[in-house]
This record gives structure tokens, sequence and C-alpha cells, in this order.
């Protein structure tokens, strides 16, 4: 089921329009097609199709069939289509084509070029280290979706789809710039180590570099860009659209990636959904009685949410009760 939502999640950007770049619409093609998970793809497919299906026409059915040739393989040429994909057919080609006039004048020599692409989903209550093609690694947090192609050697940079928080170490090459997209976001470094933190539930994303250096972005100001140093973070607002940049506690820092829970002066709400990502629980509990406390507490990577409830009861007097995942706070 997880992994079924980040795929309703991946569609849901792309639908969006301006998550994706030129590079990027043509990798979400080349993985539209993939046959993994492709029961999921179908159903996902069928809800845009009730939503468009008014607008098709006749140079829909034109615009599929030159989709279908740029996206088919010799080998796949031999197979035929699962009858589901040619229901939907008018819906994949709305659904690619429609967000940029430009695309295939922008996009056919990508196309051509078969291009498969993982995506990793990691659930509540876990995290993953994975090793990226050119050598770089991913510590991804729990609740997050990383998408990237499976091999970089016919890309012109590396560039890795992140929604949720993940951090990097990148392996140096300088003539394929290292890219983190986010909706809000591009993170783009050659050579480096640094945080990305961008869950679609919450309304900032953020930017942390521990090592090297890195050029942030705005998606809807791209030539308005920030350069970080070492120890610093850039918080975007998706709210107020604001950029604040801040001095960080690097030690900090490297402990979370270890496993530890860090929270300084923060809100029940903020140090609730931490737990409940890291643990795969769901709090219950009265968001007006807790709402101007604030926390400042560390969990070590090896505590179990009965330790960390039980420390919360002895520290700050929390009174709760455990009924399987769910933790309800009276």
């Amino acid at each position: 089921m997880k992994e079924h939502e980040s795929i309703k999640k991946l569609f849901q950007l792309y639908i969006s329009g301006k998550h994706f770049s030129q590079t990027g619409r043509a990798l979400f093609g080349k993985w539209l097609r993939a046959p993994q998970d492709q029961e999921t793809k179908e159903d996902q497919l069928h809800q845009y199709w009730e939503t468009v299906e008014n607008k098709i026409s006749d140079n829909t059915w034109h615009d599929w069939n030159r989709l279908q040739a740029q996206l088919t393989t010799p080998t796949l040429q031999k197979k035929t289509f699962h009858i589901q994909w040619m229901r939907y057919a008018a819906a994949i080609a709305l659904l690619i084509i429609s967000i940029s006039g430009t695309y295939w004048a922008t996009t056919r020599h990508i196309l051509q070029q078969p291009v498969e692409m993982v995506e990793l989903f990691v659930q509540h209550g876990d995290t993953r280290e994975i090793l990226l093609p050119d050598s770089s690694r991913i510590w991804v947090n729990a609740g997050s979706t990383v998408l990237y192609p499976a091999n970089f050697e016919k890309m012109d940079s590396r560039t890795v789809y992140l929604t949720g928080e993940a951090s990097f170490n990148v392996h140096k090459d300088p003539e394929k710039p290292f890219i983190v997209k986010t909706s809000a976001l591009n993170v783009q470094a050659l050579g480096t180590v640094f945080t990305v933190k961008s869950y679609t539930s919450e309304n900032y994303t953020t930017a942390t570099l521990e090592q090297g250096s890195i050029q942030v972005s705005l998606k809807e100001k791209p030539d308005e860009t920030y350069i970080l140093k070492p120890s610093e973070q850039l918080i975007y607002s998706h709210i107020n659209h604001t950029v604040q940049q801040n001095k960080v506690d690097l030690s900090l820092y490297k402990l979370m990636r270890k496993g530890y829970l860090i929270f300084e002066n923060v809100p029940f709400k903020q140090l609730a959904k931490e737990l409940e990502k890291k643990y795969g629980v769901t709090f219950l509990y009265n968001s007006t009685r807790y709402e101007n406390d604030l926390y400042c507490i560390k969990f070590a990577p090896d505590e179990t949410i009965e330790d960390v409830m039980e420390i919360l009861h002895q520290l700050m007097n929390i009174q709760y009760t455990i009924k399987g995942n769910h933790i309800i706070v009276k």
C-alpha cells in the first residue's frame, strides 16, 4: 500500500505541471511504460482519464501514435500492448504532451534512448541507504520517495527526484552535475554532503550543507539562486514563498543521520510527526492542550516507541496509552 501511495504522489506531482523539467518529463514517460507496478499505474491513468475525457479529440489519438513510436524500443514492438494501456492511450498522450507544447522538440533525442527508472519508497518506521550508479550514497528517511535513472551514462546530469527527506554524499563528476529536485527547490552539487527535506505534508523545504558547496534555486524563480557554505541551512516557506538562511550545529545533523531524533524547542505537533514517521505510529491528542508547549529532547536509534513514550512521561509528565500502532495522549 505504501508503494501505491508513492506512485500516486508521483502522478500528482507530474500532473501539476511544474515540478518536472524537460528531461524529467522524458524520464517519467519511460517510467510510466516500465512493466513494474503496472496495475497501480493503470489505476492512476483510469482516474486521470475520468477527469480529462471531455478533452479527448482526434488530435489526441494522433499524438498518442507519435508518443508510442517514440517510447517503444525494438524489443517492445514485438510484444502486444496490455489492453488497459490501449484503453487509456489518450489519457497517456494528454498526460505527457499537454504539459509542454515544446515537448517533442526538446525531448525526442532523450526518448530515443532507453532509460530505466528506479523508484524507492521508504515507509514510515524505516530508513534506507542506497548506492547510486555513480557511487554517490543516499540515506533516505521514513515516509520518503526517490526517483532516479538506473544508469547515468546517457544523461547530461545526475538528477534525483525527492519527496520527503534524504541525505546525500555525492561522488565528484564535474562533467555531470548532481541535482536534487523537489516540488519547490532544485539543489545542485558537484561533490559534497548535504540534506534535503521536502515532505508534502509540511509547509517548508530545507537544504542543509555539511561539506563542500551547493547551489539552491527556486522552482518559481529559477534565476534566484543561493550558494550555501558548510553549516548553513536554507529554509523555503511554501506559504509565504520566502527564503531564510541560518547557521546550524553540524554535530546534531551527523547524529540525526545515524538515527538519533533530536528536538530543540519544537512544538508537540512537530515532535509527534517525527515520531510517527520513525516508528510508523499515529498520535491521537488534543492539539489545543499542547499547542504552547516546546520540547528539547534527544532519543537514541535503538530506543523503541515504548521507550520514547516512557521518557516523555518521566520528563514531561505526559500521560499516554498505547493501543496497537496508536498512541493516545491524555
